[in-house]
């Protein structure tokens, strides 16, 4: 029996794989995308310790609105990374941020199930960095970025996200416990491996600021 529950709340544990994320984030200056990370990992883990025995008196949402947010912040994850990676400049960041937390939430509210909702987001940001560092090549007139961020970042960070992604939609079906949380984690992997080492737009000045309860709390009021 035992085993049955730690099987059965595996899905929910393994949701935790986005704290060492979260961490890294904010200690190399993205506190804007740990806070999204943040939330992802909140609504993922209520989730699934919602379907999870004996974790009803967790479920003050409904299971729709848990799934949504769930999903919703799985794909945003994916976009601010990405954008991070891109390194714009401001005003041009903000903007493109902006644009994928109100086209992402859309289309979730439309198809929330269907490859899409991921694919999407993944898809027009790769366009996008795509052209800008093929602009950057011609006008630097090299390889750009750096080798070491293909082979550090751009493509481990790949791997584990389309193995994520294959766990995901084609995969689950052979054990959804066990599937599903090396799921969780993979993605969680792949987000750390894309992030670059630190926010060059973040300023210089003093320790990078620590991203504790407190400052989510501000910032959430």
């Amino acid at each position: 029996m035992g085993t049955l529950v730690a099987k059965l709340l595996l899905p929910t544990l393994s949701s935790l794989a986005f704290l060492p994320t979260i961490s890294i984030a904010a200690k190399r200056r993205f506190h804007m995308e740990a806070m999204v990370y943040l939330f992802t990992m909140f609504f993922v883990a209520l989730f699934h310790a919602c379907d999870g025995p004996g974790l009803a008196v967790l479920c003050f949402l409904r299971h729709d609105v848990l799934e949504y947010f769930s999903i919703y912040g799985t794909a945003l994850s994916m976009w601010v990374s990405l954008m991070a990676l891109a390194d714009f400049d401001e005003p041009r960041r903000s903007t493109l941020v902006m644009f994928g937390v109100l086209t992402i939430a859309v289309r979730t509210y439309h198809d929330r199930q269907g490859y899409g909702v991921y694919s999407g987001p993944v898809g027009t940001a790769v366009l996008i960095i795509t052209a800008k560092w093929l602009r950057q090549m011609k006008e630097k007139r090299g390889l750009y970025p750096d080798k070491s961020v293909y082979t550090q970042q751009i493509g481990p960070g790949l791997c584990f996200g389309a193995l994520a992604m294959m766990l995901r939609f084609f995969f689950e079906d052979w054990d959804y416990t066990y599937v599903h949380s090396f799921y969780h984690c993979a993605l969680a992997m792949c987000l750390v491996l894309l992030l670059p080492k630190a926010n060059k737009k973040a300023g210089s000045a003093g320790p990078p600021a620590k991203l504790d309860c407190p400052t989510l709390c501000c910032a959430c009021v």
